[in-house]
C-alpha cells in the first residue's frame, strides 16, 4: 500500500507542476521510490524514419544515451520492438533478443547499472502515442506496483505534453485551410495515406500539407502541433 499511496501522491503533484524540469525531476523521484534508476521517454514508431523529435525527456546516463542515439539502437532495441509489437506493458529481462545487435543492447546496457528494467506504452486519444521504458540494477516490482508505476505514467506524460504545448512559441504565420483540413484528420488519427484517400489527393501532398503546419506551429511532433492547433483556435478539438 505504501507505494500504492506514493504513486497517487505524485499524481495529485502532477497538477502543481507549471515547469517541465520540475516535472521531470518528480517523476525521476517517483520512479526511485519504485527501485527504478533511470527512464526515457519517446517516440518509438517508425523507427527507420530519421526524425529529430523522437526524445521528450531522459535521465538515462548521457553516456548510454548518447551511445543508443548514435549507434541507431532504435533499430534493433528488443524492448522498444515489443512495445511495438505488443502494446502492453514489458519487463527487459523477459524479453529474448532475436539478433546478435539486440543481444549486444542489453549486454551494454548493464555497463551503465541496468540489467533490467520496465517498459510500458502510453495511449492519446489517436491511439499509440509514446514509449517510456524504465532502467534498474535490482527489479523489485510486483504487479501492482507496475500497475501504479503505469498509471502515474499516464499522467506523467499527459501532464509534459500540457507543459511543451504552453511552452511553445506562438505560430510563425496562420494555417492555410488545407493545412488545417490535413492536420484536422491528424487529430482524428488518420495516416497520410489515409488523409489523401479521403481529400483526393497524393500521399506525398497529405504529408506535406501535415508537415508545413508543423513547421508553421513550431511543432515538434503531430500531437503537439494538434495541441498548438487546437489552443490557438485554428482547429477544432
Amino acid at each position: 500500500m505504501q507505494l500504492t499511496a506514493t504513486a497517487f501522491e505524485f499524481i495529485e503533484e502532477v497538477d502543481r507542476k507549471n515547469d517541465i524540469p520540475s516535472l521531470v525531476g518528480s517523476f525521476q523521484n517517483l520512479i526511485r521510490r519504485f527501485g527504478m534508476d533511470c527512464f526515457m521517454l519517446g517516440d518509438p514508431s517508425r523507427p527507420h524514419e530519421l526524425r529529430e523529435d523522437r526524445l521528450l525527456a531522459s535521465t538515462w546516463p548521457e553516456g548510454w544515451l548518447n551511445h543508443w542515439l548514435s549507434s541507431n539502437y532504435i533499430h534493433s532495441d528488443p524492448v522498444l520492438h515489443q512495445l511495438l509489437v505488443r502494446n502492453e506493458p514489458v519487463r527487459w529481462s523477459k524479453i529474448t533478443a532475436n539478433d546478435e545487435v539486440g543481444s549486444r543492447i542489453m549486454d551494454e546496457a548493464t555497463e551503465f547499472r541496468m540489467s533490467d528494467g520496465f517498459a510500458l506504452p502510453i495511449y492519446s486519444r489517436d491511439g499509440f502515442a509514446v514509449g517510456l521504458t524504465m532502467g534498474t540494477q535490482h527489479y523489485e516490482l510486483n504487479r501492482q506496483d507496475e500497475a501504479c508505476l503505469h498509471l502515474a505514467s499516464i499522467y506523467f506524460h499527459a501532464k509534459l505534453e500540457k507543459l511543451r504545448a504552453e511552452s511553445t512559441p506562438r505560430p510563425r504565420s496562420r494555417l492555410t485551410p488545407r493545412e488545417r483540413e490535413c492536420l484536422t484528420w491528424v487529430a482524428a488519427g488518420k495516416t497520410d495515406w489515409e488523409i489523401s484517400q479521403i481529400l483526393n489527393i497524393a500521399e506525398q501532398t497529405a504529408h506535406e500539407y501535415v508537415q508545413n503546419a508543423l513547421t508553421k506551429l513550431n511543432a515538434t511532433t503531430r500531437a503537439q502541433a494538434v495541441a498548438i492547433a487546437i489552443l490557438t483556435k485554428q482547429i477544432l478539438s
